[in-house]
């Protein structure tokens, strides 16, 4: 009973160290999920209202530019938002059964992909698909200029050297603490059905319902509409990508916040088992050891 009473102790022990661990683990996760919903929701009326006012200028003004309309490749690319590290629940899993889902929609060796974060190229590889770009230098704070990296791959692949018809980013939309999506939005070509799509989600967030729309005659564009918006339309492109990483940041930290909350319950649970496993051990112990005492007590006296 004594060796019994031991293991449990150091079980005990083990599963105490743990759940300081995951507890910290889940309090940085509080505070990292904080930051990335409060840049996620700031961004989104940007994000939104630049979308309405790219659908109105393409709609009545008649604009074209190469990311407006389809690609002339036969391929698809498929961007993969995921973690770069583990213990957060669902969150990967979730975006694994998206693209499985995506390949088995499509044409699987018609699928290539750019990767972002280390756990995007396990889902990559896991579904056979071929990887052309990997980044995972993204750290905790997105800015633009990390986005510029990517903005500029998608802008060579699928302009200059015209190897895709279409682009699509698998990422977790957020909603609310509790709630994220995995989701395959099409983000090139911008058309207004695509835009729409994206502007339905992010308007969740935001603070306004209605986009006042004013008519573009009033507007003057030199030299003209196709110059000016091919500087305009990749930083909308810039635009739409930051906010894609923010929602997919914020919806991991949520993600890993909830996972860890869990492991440290479960820890506290299995820990209050053990102690009364503990303590039962412990009372046999006793309980043995004083009959042995009375019986060798009782074997004195009946000699």
């Amino acid at each position: 009973m004594a060796i019994q009473s031991k293991i449990i102790k150091q079980k005990m022990t083990s599963i105490g160290s743990i759940k300081k661990i995951t507890k910290t683990m889940e309090m940085v996760s509080v505070s990292k999920m904080k930051k990335a919903v409060s840049n996620s929701l700031a961004s989104r009326d940007y994000a939104r209202y630049a979308l309405e006012l790219l659908i109105t200028l393409a709609k009545e003004r008649n604009v074209h530019n190469p990311l407006l309309e389809d690609g002339v490749g036969e391929k698809k690319l498929l961007i993969i938002v995921a973690s770069n590290k583990g213990l957060c629940g669902g969150y990967n899993v979730n975006i694994s059964k998206a693209v499985s889902k995506f390949k088995t929609q499509n044409n699987g060796n018609a699928i290539e992909c750019i990767t972002i974060g280390k756990q995007s190229e396990r889902i990559a590889n896991r579904n056979e698909l071929k990887i052309i770009a990997s980044i995972n230098e993204f750290g905790e704070n997105i800015s633009l200029d990390e986005i510029e990296v990517l903005k500029n791959i998608l802008i060579k692949e699928f302009i200059e050297l015209k190897n895709y018809k279409d682009v699509s980013v698998a990422y977790t939309q957020f909603v609310k603490q509790l709630d994220y999506r995995p989701n395959i939005k099409e983000i090139i070509p911008i058309s207004s059905k695509t835009s729409r799509n994206i502007i339905k989600e992010i308007k969740e967030g935001s603070k306004e319902e209605r986009f006042d729309k004013k008519g573009m005659a009033l507007y003057l564009f030199e030299p003209n509409e196709e110059k000016v918006l091919s500087k305009v339309i990749p930083e909308l492109m810039s635009a739409i990508l930051l906010q894609i990483m923010l929602e997919a940041q914020a919806s991991e930290h949520s993600s890993r916040m909830v996972a860890m909350k869990n492991a440290t319950d479960n820890a506290g649970e299995l820990l209050d088992d053990l102690k009364l496993t503990y303590n039962r051990a412990r009372q046999a112990g006793i309980t043995q050891e004083v009959a042995e005492i009375i019986g060798g007590a009782e074997a004195l006296n009946t000699n």
